[in-house]
C-alpha cells in the first residue's frame, strides 16, 4: 500500500469512492467539481496497481486548525488498517504544517479515538459551524459526533509521538537571547 497526495487525475476515483457513503448518509456530498477545486487537500492510499483504495483530505479553517474531512475505504480493501494510515498521514501532514487542533464530524467517534481524538462538541469548532454548518441542508438532522485532538499530541506510532512531543515544546518555549 502507498499513501500519497492526491492528483487531478484521480478527482474522479475519489469521487466514486465516497458515492456508497455518501448514499447511506456517513459522508456529505462533495461534488465531482469541489474534489477538483480541493484536490490538494486530499491523500489517497493506492494498491500496487495504482488503484484507489481509500481516500481522505485535510482541510485547514484558519491559522491553526485543521479538519479531516471525505475519509472513505473502499468496501472490498476494509478491515486491512487503511483508514488508520491515513489518519495517521492526515494527523503527519497537519503537523507539518504547525496546526495544532484537527477535528473531524463523524459517524464513528470511537474510530479517531486511538489517534488522541476526544469527543467534543460544536461549541469548540465556532468557526466550522458558522462557515459550513448553517448552509448544510442537514443541519437540523445532524448526527454527526464532532471529535478534536491536540495534532502535536497524536500518537501517530510511538517515536514520532516523542519526537512530536519535542517539537511543540521546542515552538512553545520561549525564544533565548542571543
Amino acid at each position: 500500500m502507498n499513501i500519497r497526495k492526491a492528483k487531478l487525475c484521480d478527482a474522479g476515483e475519489i469521487h466514486a469512492l465516497m458515492q456508497p457513503y455518501v448514499r447511506q448518509g456517513l459522508l456529505l456530498p462533495r461534488p465531482l467539481a469541489y474534489i477538483c477545486e480541493n484536490i490538494r487537500d486530499f491523500s489517497v492510499a493506492e494498491d500496487p496497481q495504482g488503484r484507489i483504495l481509500a481516500c481522505g483530505a485535510l482541510h485547514f479553517l484558519d491559522e491553526d486548525v485543521a479538519e479531516l474531512q471525505s475519509l472513505a475505504v473502499d468496501a472490498g480493501a476494509q478491515g486491512h488498517g487503511l483508514g488508520s494510515a491515513l489518519v495517521r498521514h492526515l494527523l503527519k501532514e497537519a503537523r507539518e504544517y504547525q496546526a495544532w487542533k484537527a477535528f473531524a464530524l463523524t459517524h464513528a467517534p470511537e474510530f479517531f479515538y486511538p489517534f488522541g481524538f476526544e469527543k467534543s462538541d460544536m461549541g469548540q469548532l465556532t468557526q466550522k459551524f458558522n462557515r459550513d454548518c448553517l448552509r448544510c441542508p442537514k443541519l437540523n438532522l445532524c448526527h454527526q459526533v464532532p471529535v478534536i485532538c491536540d495534532v502535536f499530541q497524536a500518537p501517530l506510532s510511538s517515536d514520532e509521538g516523542a519526537r512530536a512531543r519535542h517539537e511543540r515544546e521546542a515552538l512553545l518555549a520561549p525564544a533565548l537571547p542571543a
